[in-house]
């Protein structure tokens, strides 16, 4: 159990992250240096409130919530994340 949250938390997290803010800054048609200026203000930020918020519900949702409803769960956690995300990206 421990080792699913871990891994999702460690490596899928920062890299989906990583990812995201990623392809925005291209789908703007920012430069380079814009997003390297967009990664070192607001990635770590980032990073650091999608441990806080999803490593309990990913606890719950990996280890408590029935299988048939695990995505349901999740998307409603996502809902406010992106929410958070598109503040964050401004």
């Amino acid at each position: 159990m421990i080792k699913r949250l871990l891994l999702d938390r460690l490596i899928f997290a920062p890299a989906f992250l990583l990812l995201f803010f990623s392809v925005m800054t291209i789908l703007e048609g920012k430069t380079r240096q814009d997003l390297k200026d967009k990664m070192t203000k607001t990635y770590w930020p980032a990073l650091k409130m999608n441990w806080w918020i999803w490593t309990p519900f990913q606890f719950l949702n990996i280890n408590f919530v029935p299988v048939q409803f695990r995505v349901l769960f999740a998307n409603m956690v996502a809902f406010f994340w992106y929410a958070y995300l598109a503040s964050v990206r401004k």
